[in-house]
């Protein structure tokens, strides 16, 4: 059964005898026509809609990290049935987003964060492959968050590489003033958002798809996930969350769900004018999300920013959190995205430091229990955090916290490198488990065979 067209000669065929998608000659025997172009008839729009192979690429791209969960495994078991419904209801406009997921998480403090249902999370792909390479074209080099080649190492070493310059390598002086967004991703205003991001699209993007990128953008950036969501945290815990910081309280127009990709994404697009007036100042700065840190060794400079962040801020209805903005020397040490930045040299956070001996202490505590499950799934939570430090100027406090691991977590597990990775000893791995087992059956079964042999001999003999 033929899906879409491929090219002139070619098309996406699903194969009903073994159920395989391959590109083949479009005029095989037992193949119809596209279901897609049939429903391009049907319907009355002027415009090209989505097709198969554009759903089928960003389904790909959505399970990349999400295949082992369970709606993921659920849609994939019918997912060519379930791209078709799903492009179908786009292009009819049929498409309503269902039903999220809502948890508080508690560390490193509460928080509130929604979870889209997998066939939403290929929307938000969808999108995100469209718009991604045009924003990118726009967006400042200044800002790190959601972006191919950026993230929170490169904003933290350009930081570091900042300071330096600024500082004369350290010998003159410099200030840091660091800035912070208050309750960013809940103050949002949905519509103005909406506004700004269909703006953009009329004017930059150029595809067949346009009107239905269009429809989706404001669709996903308006919707209030809070009116349709299952909650899987315990009530109370939203007690500790502010009035301001949570969608089911802070206002209809306002806040858009951390937890979605388009979220991180619109973020930096909503902030990206504020970063080239910054940058058109000639100051030094680095953006990850709402954590803005300034460099320069003209305080009066640093300060002369702020009416006109405040300003800029105020036309998206936005503030600066007055409490966390500071001036200091940059010989003090600065902290953005997990980091601390001092001359010469960068640190992990405290939390972060906190965060890896508990990890330590669960692998210590499986580890005397001798469950093995524990220990893998503890392994894999330490390994992460030495990943983390291992940028960083962090051995010695690796070397302290690892310290305290039992004597009998050694009979189990090594250490590689210089406190690099963890691994569990190769008798204990999974591999292993499954391979002496599969050599006790055969040396089971040649020991029935051999005993079958001589009684077979016996008779013979006799």
């Amino acid at each position: 059964m033929a899906l879409t067209q491929n090219s002139a000669d070619n098309a996406w065929n699903l194969n009903l005898s073994d159920g395989n998608m391959n590109t083949n000659y479009k005029f095989n025997q037992n193949r119809v026509r596209p279901v897609s172009a049939l429903i391009r008839k049907t319907y009355s729009y002027k415009i090209k809609m989505i097709d198969f192979e554009t759903i089928l690429e960003a389904y790909f791209d959505c399970r990349k990290r999400k295949r082992s969960t369970v709606g993921a495994t659920e849609f994939e078991l019918n997912y060519v049935h379930n791209l078709v419904e799903l492009m179908n209801e786009v292009n009819s406009r049929q498409y309503r987003i269902g039903k999220s997921i809502c948890f508080v998480v508690r560390y490193p403090r509460y928080r509130e964060v929604f979870a889209g249902d997998f066939r939403d999370r290929i929307i938000h792909h969808y999108i995100a492959l469209r718009l991604e390479p045009l924003l990118e074209q726009i967006f400042c080099d200044r800002t790190y968050n959601c972006r191919k080649g950026k993230g929170q190492l490169a904003g933290v070493t350009q930081l570091a590489e900042d300071i330096r310059e600024e500082s004369g390598n350290y010998t003159q002086d410099a200030y840091v003033m660091k800035v912070d967004l208050k309750g960013f991703f809940m103050s949002i205003i949905k519509s103005k958002l909406a506004k700004m991001i269909d703006d953009f699209i009329v004017e930059h993007y150029e595809g067949d798809d346009k009107e239905d990128l269009r429809w989706l953008c404001k669709l996903v950036i308006m919707h209030r996930p809070e009116l349709n969501c299952e909650r899987r945290s315990p009530l109370w815990m939203w007690n500790h969350i502010p009035k301001e910081k949570s969608l089911f309280t802070n206002g209809e127009d306002r806040g858009i769900a951390i937890g979605n990709l388009f979220a991180q994404l619109f973020a930096n697009f909503l902030l990206n004018t504020i970063d080239w007036k910054i940058d058109a100042v000639c100051v030094r700065h680095d953006r990850y999300v709402d954590d803005i840190s300034f460099v320069s060794r003209d305080k009066a400079k640093l300060l002369a920013i702020i009416p006109m962040l405040r300003e800029e801020l105020g036309k998206l209805g936005l503030r600066l959190n007055e409490k966390k903005t500071y001036i200091q020397h940059y010989s003090k040490g600065v902290k953005f995205t997990g980091a601390i930045i001092k001359p010469g040299r960068i640190y992990v956070a405290n939390h972060t430091v906190n965060s890896f001996a508990l990890a330590v202490r669960r692998l210590g505590r499986a580890a005397e229990n001798g469950v093995i499950d524990d220990m893998v799934k503890e392994i894999a939570s330490v390994n992460s955090y030495l990943g983390i430090m291992s940028h960083y100027n962090e051995y010695a406090t690796k070397r302290r916290i690892m310290a305290q691991l039992p004597p009998k977590f050694y009979e189990y597990c090594y250490i590689e490198g210089h406190f690099e990775v963890v691994k569990l000893k190769y008798k204990y791995t999974e591999k292993a488990i499954y391979m002496n087992i599969a050599k006790n059956i055969m040396n089971k079964r040649d020991e029935r065979f051999e005993e079958n042999t001589y009684r077979t001999g016996d008779k013979l003999a006799s």
